[in-house]
């Protein structure tokens, strides 16, 4: 065995003939070790016999990938836009926020384990598992008489969140490589309705409808039980007896990571926890939002230290992937790209509603701008990733754009409404592109028996820093436009003739909410009004520009990462990762599994 690293860890993208002919016999056999089955190794698209594509068993697992992805969607995007109405109904509760945080804390540990021992111990199970909790839950919300209900729904469906988030790497697996990109994109069109007209849908379920937002639950029930049906029915994954002949449950059970599974659940719920009680439920400086914060950040390098040096046959984290330049590059720029895109999604409805307008379908509407935008730039560049080619440049130049439109809707607060919508849209685009070129080459730059845990591991950073990201925003929104709000509603109204005396007087009216309130303010008059609403327009104004503006705080970082990236062209082949059991595929010859396991860049 070679001593130097293995081209994994140099950051190269994973070539297994590569290794071999460098020697890197360690490297090989962990890529394609002699106990697997060969009906668990891959094979070349031309080798597979084309009745597989039409099969009940692939396209009953298509559809319900795509269905996967539809209730991933519907349970954020649907209660997202009806969160005040639930709290109005079933509160008022100042928990009311944990019925999207619960959820996020449960994702971002669970993804990463998830993903790993799926890698283990196979896929169906722990897919068939996420969807009967995908069910629980939501019937739990749907049917909730109280918060804490819907919130312990929450909880329950996080679970179910940890398998759905798994769909884009669950499809590629199963797909050529050079369609990884369409696959990915054919779900994304497909699961519009709830990835992009979410706000709509919801604002007129709670508008039309008799059971209002239970409906955007209801949905789901039925969702994740015609996933579920599927998935029972059609997937078929190798199992741990074909992906590991001389293991066994037993066996593999002994071997998991418990330590480093109760060290990085430990640190997860204790970073997230903080996050989601600072500004909200507690001060930044209070004891409840320090504690755990800090406690929480000390047990990242123990986590790390522990996954490096402790003798574990199983690492929930093996820190070989941490090692892999061309991966770590996909995840930073993933990362900050997932910050730049909350900026939008969470900003600028609000925006919309504090400056432009406070009708409910109005702002449905425009609210669809970025989310849309993001759709059509998925499925744009899924369908020619490969066409284009140069996938590390497709990556500088999309990182490049997010941030420059995102630059421009700072600088473009206190224009014309026009001029936001058409940056949100073009910021949206190009964090389409830049979403499904980390997408595809996350999964092509690890090894294949890597897959669950690279996915899971940039799953739960991008659920980490997302969190962290909306604490940021939301810290810096409300304490810009404490300054804000006073500064320029007094500069208004001074200078539309209400004497400086009467400014103690205008502020409790405006606390107070009520028109009569602002009446009786000494020296009003309808002009005064009107210039004050307009005051709180700028302040809002200048107070959103200083919000998307602090969301370009790591745009260097993130194009130094995509520069350091690596073109994954060579790959984009006829290399299909995983076939279904049961189905004619099996019967591809062990000898054309083998050889076409080691790929070169002559097998296109």
């Amino acid at each position: 065995m070679t001593s130097e690293a293995s081209p994994i860890e140099k950051g190269a993208v994973f070539d297994r003939a590569e290794a071999s002919e460098k020697g890197d016999f360690d490297l090989v056999s962990r890529a394609t070790s002699d106990d697997e089955a060969h009906t668990a190794r891959g094979v070349q698209a031309d080798d597979i016999p084309p009745g597989y594509w039409w099969s009940f068993r692939f396209l009953g697992s298509a559809a319900s990938i795509v269905l996967l992805a539809a209730s991933l969607f519907v349970n954020f995007n649907l209660p997202a836009s009806a969160l005040t109405v639930i709290n109005a109904e079933l509160g008022p509760s100042a928990s009311y926020i944990w019925i999207s945080d619960a959820s996020t804390v449960v994702t971002c540990i669970g993804l990463l384990i998830v993903g790993r021992l799926s890698d283990i111990l196979g896929r169906r199970y722990f897919l068939i598992g996420g969807q009967v909790f995908g069910v629980i839950g939501s019937a739990v919300m749907a049917k909730a008489t109280s918060i804490n209900m819907v919130i312990a729904g929450a909880v329950i469906y996080g679970v179910a969140c940890t398998t759905q988030l798994t769909f884009p790497f669950i499809i590629q697996e199963l797909v050529p490589n050079r369609h990884r990109g369409t696959a990915q994109a054919i779900i994304t069109l497909l699961v519009t309705p709830f990835a992009g007209f979410a706000p709509v849908i919801a604002r007129n379920l709670i508008q039309y409808s008799e059971l209002g937002w239970r409906w955007c639950y209801m949905i789901n029930v039925i969702f994740n039980a015609s996933t579920l049906i599927l998935l029972c029915l059609c997937y078929f994954p190798p199992t741990l007896n074909q992906l590991h002949t001389k293991w066994t449950w037993k066996t593999e059970l002994k071997k998991l990571d418990y330590g480093g599974i109760v060290i990085f659940t430990a640190m997860s719920v204790l970073v997230l926890v903080a996050l989601n009680w600072g500004g909200s439920t507690y001060p930044w400086t209070d004891a409840h939002v320090l504690a755990p914060l800090i406690i929480g950040c000390a047990m990242a390098p123990v986590f790390i230290l522990y996954e490096s040096y402790m003798p574990l046959e199983q690492p929930i984290l093996p820190i070989k992937l941490l090692k892999n330049r061309a991966y770590i590059a996909v995840v930073v720029v993933a990362c900050i790209g997932q910050m730049a895109y909350f900026a939008l999604a969470i900003l600028w409805p609000e925006q919309i509603e504090y400056i432009y307008t406070t009708d409910n379908i109005k702002i449905g509407w425009m609210s669809l701008t970025s989310g849309i935008a993001l759709i059509i730039g998925e499925v744009i560049f899924g369908t020619l990733m490969t066409t284009l080619g140069h996938t590390r440049l497709q990556l500088i130049v999309s990182t490049i754009a997010l941030f420059a439109f995102l630059a421009a809707l700072g600088g473009s607060t206190h224009l014309d409404q026009n001029y936001p919508i058409a940056f949100t849209t073009m910021a949206g685009f190009f964090s389409g592109w830049l979403d499904i070129v980390t997408s595809v080459a996350n999964g092509l730059v690890n090894e294949p028996g890597d897959l669950g845990l690279a996915n899971g591991f940039l799953g739960s950073m991008k659920q980490l820093v997302g969190t962290i990201s909306v604490s940021i925003y939301i810290s810096i929104l409300t304490n810009r436009y404490s300054v804000n709000f006073p500064k320029d509603v007094t500069v208004a109204a001074v200078g539309a003739g209400l004497p400086e005396s009467s400014l103690t007087g205008l502020f409790e009216a405006i606390a107070n909410g009520t028109e009569a309130a602002l009446d009786a303010v000494s020296g009003m008059t309808p002009a005064i009004e009107q210039a004050v609403a307009q005051g709180t327009k700028t302040a809002w104004a200048s107070t959103f520009s200083t919000v998307y503006y602090s969301s370009l705080a790591f745009a260097g970082l993130a194009v130094i990462a995509a520069c350091f990236s690596s073109d994954i062209d060579s790959h984009m082949n006829g290399y299909v990762s995983r076939r279904l059991g049961g189905t004619e595929a099996m019967n591809v010859p062990a000898e054309l599994t083998i050889k076409h396991a080691h790929l070169t860049d002559d097998d296109h």
